[in-house]
């Protein structure tokens, strides 16, 4: 009887522990970038919106372009190490649903104290705006080099 109760004591452990690391946000490639369980899976609600990629190009130049560059590259004049939003690599590494959770939620390193590689644009703009950047950056994506 004592086999059995400490069997499902473990199997019932193992159970919640697995359900605990499921139910965090996951990591985007490395530390700092915080994607909801399911975000990497979402698709963007203005995939088929007239003029959403002319307003995320609109958005992207007034929020991103200064240190992702005009053209996504990562040239822009405040940063010297944005990512190359053209590169072909991230097409597989940030669909579209982590695409938006690292506009909207940014990215942080933490040295000995929180420094913000990336701002976070949840505070600045709606989830329609970040959305609208998302279509213009699926543009930037099949336009690159």
């Amino acid at each position: 009887m004592y086999r059995i109760r400490a069997v499902i004591i473990t199997v019932l452990a193992v159970v919640a522990l697995a359900s605990a690391v499921v139910a965090r946000p996951v990591a985007a490639q490395y530390g700092g970038w915080f994607i909801p369980s399911g975000g990497r899976d979402e698709k963007s609600p203005l995939a088929s919106v007239p003029g959403a990629v002319a307003r995320g190009k609109t958005i992207f130049a007034s929020n991103c372009a200064r240190c992702h560059g005009a053209e996504g590259k990562g040239n822009g004049p405040d940063s010297d190490h944005a990512s190359d939003l053209t590169d072909e690599l991230r097409d597989t590494l940030n669909p579209e649903g982590v695409l938006f959770y690292k506009v909207w939620n940014g990215h942080a390193v933490q040295l000995r104290t929180q420094v913000d590689d990336m701002p976070a644009f949840r505070d600045k703009l709606s989830r329609d705006e970040v959305w609208a950047v998302v279509e213009y950056l699926k543009v930037l994506r099949t336009t690159g080099p």
